[in-house]
């Protein structure tokens, strides 16, 4: 894989120094974050490799499909049998902290609903094994997404070598894979979610003592034995994982132990997805240099060996600089992936990152600069949303041209499914922190503190394609954490669907709305399951105001959608949405 970098606690587990410590900094390559294969081997509860802050303290949430309906009330598009991995490229250098940081501007994602699984994808030649980080998981699992880690085996012109996979392969005399039982022990512990085995090395290639590469020199034999092992150790894996947890395989070893990325799902690489009628895998991760003819040979081979096209993720490079599925310049390749509304596989978006630290270059201006300058936020945050919602910045419209955005055909998801429900449109970073409206620290950033954001970022229905009517975040002003939704514009006719939700009000429930500026002419609107819409007015204030509605009219009825709506034209709309909470 091309790449710009070269539920349990199981047992109590003694302080160590990377317990201890103030980490106040992000640490790309050391523990408890990554581990080389000799610290792995050393791996336990106890060891000092160990940080107990690291360790998930939200469950993986249980979520539904969330339905779209448009501005006639129908349900818009959209399939939900495919899943969509994220895999940023480095994770390692945009996440591993524990503690808020004293930085605004640092790596953030906020399209939870839009995607089924993060891979925290990193590596390096010696470190092998990423683990991803505690704050980041827990916003995934409030949101029903599961986090993988990485396994990942180098490049050899980089650092790779077959020592290092013949060390991953160790066996006892019983020939269980020890080092297949400490990945699945520290997946546990640490409560995230499974692994992607990258094996980018080539197997049969040979290298000096000094770790270079000898030219000219092949060991076939051995890259053919150690292959063969490699794949019983992905079925050793995934074998003994235990209910809920996914193992992937990236598609890039070969049989012989060559590295030969085959783009498709076919006769050479799907036995470390089925071999023989044994599961190898749960999903392989497909390179990216593939056509719409060979997406179909891949459905039609996982049909051929027994297993569904939604367990093979298509992979999509979106980095700029990659001549694969360039970010919003190279476009076809989404519509290969349906037909007829319907997606045929999985899909993997890796290097989603260039909306942070992509700098630009003579081919293609930067996205944003916000990893060196936090004042270009807005840009940051509006590219990640074209990424899901596609060049017009508006889910309501289907892009006919251009970039479509990846849910313009993929239901998103929503874990609302229960009272209470309450956010703050926390984005877990700002650049002051606010309690009740009062700010009280500096520029921070915190995955964790993330609160509920919205199910879909953004739709509005009935505006015009040339509309200045606009729904953000805002970063200057909110009412508890560091951010809040700012609403601007004129028009008569908007409806902006936040949240998918499926809970039951109860005869005691209450809506709660705080707000600031001018909102008066727009309503918080909930919509039952009887698809009738309930509204509540908003009023203007030049403070921070929180309204309270009794939701007793509406006992016994299932809520299924939250969200804005204008009641009157010709207003002008201005205002912030700081806190909306329903309660029990």
């Amino acid at each position: 894989m091309n790449r710009l970098i070269t539920t349990t606690l199981v047992a109590l587990f003694v302080s160590s120094s990377w317990a201890t410590s103030n980490q106040e900094t992000i640490t790309p390559n050391s523990p408890p974050f990554a581990l080389s294969l000799e610290q792995l081997e050393q791996w336990s509860p106890q060891s000092k490799w160990v940080d107990s802050r690291n360790v998930a303290t939200i469950p993986l949430a249980r979520r539904d499909t969330a339905t779209l309906f448009g501005y006639d009330g129908n349900p818009v598009i959209q399939d939900r049998a495919a899943k969509v991995l994220y895999a940023p490229d480095g994770m390692n250098n945009f996440g591993n902290y524990l503690a808020h940081q004293p930085k605004f501007n640092l790596y953030n994602f906020t399209h939870w609903s839009d995607i089924d699984i993060l891979n925290w994808f990193a590596g390096t030649a010696k470190h092998t094994v990423q683990i991803p980080a505690r704050p980041w998981v827990d916003a995934a699992h409030k949101n029903g997404v599961k986090v993988i880690g990485s396994v990942f085996l180098g490049v050899a012109q980089w650092g790779g070598s077959a020592d290092t996979v013949e060390q991953l392969l160790i066996q006892d005399a019983e020939g269980r894979f020890l080092l297949a039982d400490k990945l699945i022990h520290i997946a546990q512990f640490y409560g995230f979610d499974g692994w992607l085995i990258n094996q980018e090395t080539d197997l049969t290639s040979v290298k000096d003592k000094n770790n270079n590469l000898v030219e000219g020199e092949k060991n076939a034999a051995r890259g053919q034995k150690l292959a063969t092992k490699m794949l019983a150790f992905v079925q050793y894996l995934t074998a003994n994982a235990p209910s809920g947890m996914e193992i992937h395989w990236y598609d890039s070893m070969v049989a012989s132990g060559e590295v030969k990325w085959q783009n498709e799902l076919n006769e050479v690489n799907s036995r470390y997805l089925s071999d023989k009628n044994l599961r190898s895998s749960d999903a392989i991760f497909l390179n990216y240099w593939w056509n719409k003819g060979m997406v179909d040979k891949s459905v039609n081979h996982a049909k051929k060996i027994g297993r569904s096209a939604y367990d093979i993720y298509t992979g999509a490079d979106m980095w700029p600089q990659r001549n694969a599925q360039t970010a919003f310049v190279v476009t076809d390749w989404y519509n290969w992936l349906f037909s007829d509304g319907r997606a045929k596989t999985s899909i993997a978006i890796f290097a989603p990152n260039f909306n942070y630290n992509f700098g630009g270059d003579d081919k293609s201006e930067a996205f944003s600069l916000f990893q060196k300058d936090s004042t270009d936020y807005a840009r940051y945050y509006a590219t990640e949303q074209r990424l899901f919602v596609g060049d017009d910045l508006n889910l309501a419209f289907l892009d006919k041209q251009g970039w479509p955005g990846i849910a313009s055909r993929l239901s998103a998801s929503t874990p609302h499914l229960s009272l209470p429900f309450t956010t703050s449109f926390n984005t877990g970073h700002g650049l002051h922190l606010f309690d009740n409206g009062h700010k009280t620290a500096t520029p921070w950033s915190d995955m964790a503190a993330q609160t509920a954001l919205p199910t879909w970022q953004f739709a509005i229905f009935g505006a015009s394609s040339n509309s200045q009517f606009h729904v953000s975040y805002h970063f200057d002003d909110a009412f508890q954490g560091g951010s809040s939704l700012k609403i601007k514009g004129e028009d008569s006719r908007v409806r902006v669907p936040l949240f998918a939700t499926r809970f039951a009000i109860t005869k005691n429930s209450e809506l709660q709305v705080t707000t600031k500026n001018s909102l008066s002419g727009m309503a918080i609107y909930l919509i039952d399951a009887n698809k009738k819409r309930w509204t509540f007015s908003l009023s203007s204030s030049k403070d921070w105001q929180t309204s309270t509605f009794p939701l007793s009219a509406l006992a016994g009825e299932q809520v299924l959608e939250l969200g804005l709506i204008t009641e009157k034209g010709d207003v002008a709309i201005d205002g912030l949405l700081g806190k909306l909470m329903v309660t029990q």
